[in-house]
Protein backbone atom coordinates (compact mmCIF):
# COMPACT_ATOMS: atom_id res chain seq x y z
CA UNK A 1 0.00 0.00 0.00
CA UNK A 2 1.21 3.28 -1.04
CA UNK A 3 1.98 6.03 2.12
CA UNK A 4 -0.87 8.32 0.25
CA UNK A 5 -3.31 5.23 0.90
CA UNK A 6 -2.33 4.60 4.33
CA UNK A 7 -2.84 8.24 5.35
CA UNK A 8 -6.22 8.09 3.94
CA UNK A 9 -6.81 5.29 6.22
CA UNK A 10 -5.26 6.91 9.01
CA UNK A 11 -7.55 10.48 8.49
CA UNK A 12 -10.77 8.16 9.21
CA UNK A 13 -9.41 8.18 12.81
CA UNK A 14 -8.55 11.56 13.14
CA UNK A 15 -11.31 14.85 14.32
CA UNK A 16 -9.45 16.99 12.10
CA UNK A 17 -7.91 14.37 8.54
CA UNK A 18 -4.32 15.95 7.63
CA UNK A 19 -3.45 17.55 4.40
CA UNK A 20 -0.51 18.08 3.20
CA UNK A 21 2.13 20.94 3.08
CA UNK A 22 5.19 21.99 2.00
CA UNK A 23 6.94 22.27 5.85
CA UNK A 24 5.71 20.85 8.92
CA UNK A 25 5.92 23.95 11.36
CA UNK A 26 4.94 23.35 15.71
CA UNK A 27 1.67 25.19 15.08
CA UNK A 28 0.02 22.98 12.13
CA UNK A 29 -1.22 19.46 11.63
CA UNK A 30 -0.46 17.52 8.12
CA UNK A 31 2.53 15.82 6.34
CA UNK A 32 5.26 15.99 4.13
CA UNK A 33 5.66 13.73 1.16
CA UNK A 34 9.21 13.41 -0.71
CA UNK A 35 9.80 13.38 -4.45
CA UNK A 36 8.86 9.79 -4.44
CA UNK A 37 5.95 9.94 -2.91
CA UNK A 38 7.31 9.24 0.37
CA UNK A 39 5.19 10.33 3.63
CA UNK A 40 8.64 11.70 5.65
CA UNK A 41 6.80 14.34 7.98
CA UNK A 42 3.58 13.71 10.21
CA UNK A 43 2.02 15.95 12.95
CA UNK A 44 -1.02 14.94 14.07
CA UNK A 45 -0.58 17.00 17.68
CA UNK A 46 -3.89 17.28 19.86
CA UNK A 47 -5.90 15.24 17.24
CA UNK A 48 -8.18 13.87 19.79
CA UNK A 49 -6.82 10.31 19.87
CA UNK A 50 -7.81 9.51 23.43
CA UNK A 51 -5.16 7.52 24.09
CA UNK A 52 -5.06 4.85 20.63
CA UNK A 53 -2.37 5.52 18.57
CA UNK A 54 -4.21 4.01 14.71
CA UNK A 55 -2.30 1.73 13.46
CA UNK A 56 -1.93 2.52 9.97
CA UNK A 57 0.52 5.10 11.54
CA UNK A 58 3.43 2.31 12.26
CA UNK A 59 2.83 1.21 8.27
CA UNK A 60 4.27 5.03 7.53
CA UNK A 61 8.07 3.19 7.28
CA UNK A 62 9.92 6.34 5.64
CA UNK A 63 8.79 8.68 8.71
CA UNK A 64 11.68 10.81 10.08
CA UNK A 65 9.46 13.15 11.78
CA UNK A 66 6.50 12.28 14.07
CA UNK A 67 4.54 14.82 16.24
CA UNK A 68 2.25 13.27 18.09
CA UNK A 69 1.79 15.51 21.11
CA UNK A 70 -1.35 16.26 23.29
CA UNK A 71 -3.11 12.85 22.85
CA UNK A 72 -3.83 11.53 25.80
CA UNK A 73 -1.61 8.23 24.92
CA UNK A 74 -0.48 6.45 28.15
CA UNK A 75 1.31 3.76 26.40
CA UNK A 76 3.06 3.59 23.41
CA UNK A 77 2.73 -0.15 21.17
CA UNK A 78 6.21 -2.43 20.43
CA UNK A 79 5.25 -1.59 16.84
CA UNK A 80 6.73 1.89 17.32
CA UNK A 81 10.05 0.14 16.65
CA UNK A 82 8.93 -0.07 12.53
CA UNK A 83 9.25 3.63 12.40
CA UNK A 84 13.32 2.79 11.42
CA UNK A 85 13.67 6.25 9.59
CA UNK A 86 12.65 7.94 12.84
CA UNK A 87 15.16 10.80 13.62
CA UNK A 88 12.43 13.25 15.75
CA UNK A 89 9.83 11.90 17.72
CA UNK A 90 7.57 14.87 19.98
CA UNK A 91 5.32 12.64 22.24
CA UNK A 92 4.82 16.11 25.06
CA UNK A 93 2.07 16.42 26.87
CA UNK A 94 0.30 13.20 27.36
CA UNK A 95 0.04 10.61 29.66
CA UNK A 96 3.56 8.05 29.72
CA UNK A 97 4.86 6.19 32.33
CA UNK A 98 7.43 3.89 30.60
CA UNK A 99 8.54 3.18 26.94
CA UNK A 100 8.13 -0.06 25.34
CA UNK A 101 11.17 -2.78 25.26
CA UNK A 102 11.28 -2.07 21.63
CA UNK A 103 11.72 2.06 21.76
CA UNK A 104 15.44 0.59 22.03
CA UNK A 105 15.33 -0.76 18.49
CA UNK A 106 14.95 3.15 17.21
CA UNK A 107 18.38 3.74 16.17
CA UNK A 108 18.81 6.51 13.92
CA UNK A 109 16.97 9.28 16.38
CA UNK A 110 18.59 11.86 17.28
CA UNK A 111 16.08 13.98 18.89
CA UNK A 112 13.02 12.88 21.92
CA UNK A 113 10.60 14.69 23.31
CA UNK A 114 9.29 13.50 26.48
CA UNK A 115 7.93 16.34 28.47
CA UNK A 116 4.68 16.80 29.93
CA UNK A 117 4.29 13.37 31.00
CA UNK A 118 3.98 10.89 33.85
CA UNK A 119 8.00 9.35 34.04
CA UNK A 120 8.94 8.88 37.36
CA UNK A 121 12.40 7.03 36.54
CA UNK A 122 14.32 7.89 33.09
CA UNK A 123 13.45 4.88 31.18
CA UNK A 124 16.64 2.56 30.52
CA UNK A 125 15.40 1.61 26.73
CA UNK A 126 17.21 5.49 25.99
CA UNK A 127 20.78 4.40 26.86
CA UNK A 128 20.65 2.34 24.03
CA UNK A 129 19.64 5.08 21.45
CA UNK A 130 23.10 5.65 19.80
CA UNK A 131 22.48 8.98 18.08
CA UNK A 132 20.34 10.70 20.31
CA UNK A 133 21.62 13.85 20.58
CA UNK A 134 19.08 15.66 22.42
CA UNK A 135 16.40 14.50 25.19
CA UNK A 136 13.25 16.48 26.81
CA UNK A 137 12.31 15.07 29.74
CA UNK A 138 11.57 18.10 31.59
CA UNK A 139 7.84 18.73 33.73
CA UNK A 140 7.98 14.84 34.65
CA UNK A 141 8.22 13.48 38.47
CA UNK A 142 11.56 11.68 37.58
CA UNK A 143 13.55 10.79 40.49
CA UNK A 144 16.26 8.65 39.18
CA UNK A 145 18.07 6.99 36.51
CA UNK A 146 20.12 9.88 35.04
CA UNK A 147 22.66 7.58 35.11
CA UNK A 148 21.13 5.94 31.87
CA UNK A 149 21.48 9.44 29.68
CA UNK A 150 24.58 9.59 30.62
CA UNK A 151 25.73 6.00 28.88
CA UNK A 152 24.05 7.49 26.01
CA UNK A 153 26.96 7.80 23.50
CA UNK A 154 26.03 11.38 21.58
CA UNK A 155 23.92 13.37 23.87
CA UNK A 156 24.93 16.67 23.75
CA UNK A 157 21.41 18.11 25.60
CA UNK A 158 19.59 17.20 28.53
CA UNK A 159 16.38 18.71 29.76
CA UNK A 160 14.82 17.70 33.36
CA UNK A 161 13.79 21.04 34.47
CA UNK A 162 10.74 20.27 37.01
CA UNK A 163 11.50 16.94 38.55
CA UNK A 164 11.79 15.37 41.53
CA UNK A 165 15.73 15.04 41.11
CA UNK A 166 17.57 15.40 44.45
CA UNK A 167 20.75 13.99 42.82
CA UNK A 168 22.16 14.34 39.80
CA UNK A 169 25.60 11.92 38.84
CA UNK A 170 27.82 14.35 37.67
CA UNK A 171 30.85 12.57 37.99
CA UNK A 172 29.65 10.13 35.66
CA UNK A 173 29.58 12.48 32.78
CA UNK A 174 32.25 11.69 30.45
CA UNK A 175 31.37 12.75 27.01
CA UNK A 176 31.40 16.44 26.18
CA UNK A 177 27.87 18.28 26.82
CA UNK A 178 26.40 21.80 25.38
CA UNK A 179 23.65 21.77 27.63
CA UNK A 180 22.04 20.21 31.10
CA UNK A 181 19.16 21.85 32.31
CA UNK A 182 18.30 21.22 36.13
CA UNK A 183 16.23 24.05 37.37
CA UNK A 184 13.20 23.47 39.63
CA UNK A 185 14.72 20.63 41.54
CA UNK A 186 15.19 19.87 45.05
CA UNK A 187 18.97 18.80 44.13
CA UNK A 188 21.11 19.62 47.30
CA UNK A 189 24.02 19.87 46.16
CA UNK A 190 26.04 21.23 42.96
CA UNK A 191 28.93 19.84 41.75
CA UNK A 192 32.23 20.89 42.97
CA UNK A 193 33.76 20.28 39.31
CA UNK A 194 32.12 19.29 35.89
CA UNK A 195 35.87 18.81 34.46
CA UNK A 196 34.82 21.43 31.54
CA UNK A 197 32.29 18.77 30.66
CA UNK A 198 29.68 20.96 30.47
CA UNK A 199 29.30 24.16 28.14
CA UNK A 200 26.12 25.46 29.99
CA UNK A 201 24.70 24.08 32.93
CA UNK A 202 21.35 25.50 34.57
CA UNK A 203 20.21 24.49 37.87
Amino acid sequence: MSDIKIIEALNQHLIYPVKQVKKISWICNGYVLNDKQELTHLSIFKSQLKGCIPTELFQLRHLVYLDIRENEIAKLPDDICLLQQLNYLDIRNNQLQNLPEAFSQLQKLEKLYLAQNAFSIVPGQISALAKLDLIDLSDNQITHGCDELLQTGQLRNIYLNNNQLDHFPFDQIINQINELVLIDNPIKEKPDTTRGLISRLIM
